[in-house]
């Protein structure tokens, strides 16, 4: 259920609501990838400028796994989000290695990597929610991104 004190159907409607919601949501999860992938909470600099440095340091880091992510992506049908960024970050790291160890094409090289990446999608999960102790699941329609969200007005 997605709850709200926006009750205005005309300003706010319900299926912008949600779609906003799942869109915040994959915003909630790259910070997660922030912290915990690429450990943007254990900076080591001491002084604000170095602190900045490896802000931008990670930043580009970022970026850089989500355009491979993005190249893996082309022509699945799927996004870059719907890949593990853990996964592509491990097997990019593990790509730079082999570029630098071997004098194999880096076409080649790239290739695989991508191949990769397109191993590790995220597992969807519509329609899951916890039921509460005592309580049996039950089938809840869906949305149009797969999710189960219901916008309930509180008036």
């Amino acid at each position: 259920m997605l709850l709200t004190s926006l009750l205005d159907p005309i300003q706010f409607p319900a299926e912008e609501l949600v779609r906003l919601y799942h869109r915040r949501w994959r915003i909630e999860t790259i910070y997660r990838e922030w912290k915990h992938a690429l450990n943007i909470t254990g900076l080591r600099s001491h002084t604000p400028a170095g602190i900045v440095k490896e802000m931008h340091a990670h930043l580009l880091l970022s970026n850089l796994v989500r355009w491979v992510m993005t190249d893996a992506a082309e022509g699945t049908g799927k996004t870059p989000v719907e890949f593990s960024f853990l996964q592509a970050l491990t097997a990019l790291k593990n790509a730079i290695l082999q570029m630098s160890a071997t004098i194999a094409p880096v076409p080649k090289l790239y290739a695989e990597l991508l191949a990769t990446i397109r191993r590790f999608p995220i597992r969807q999960r519509p329609g899951r929610r916890y039921p509460r102790r005592g309580e049996k699941m039950k089938a809840t329609p869906a949305t149009t991104e797969g999710l189960s969200v219901r916008l309930l007005s509180l008036t």
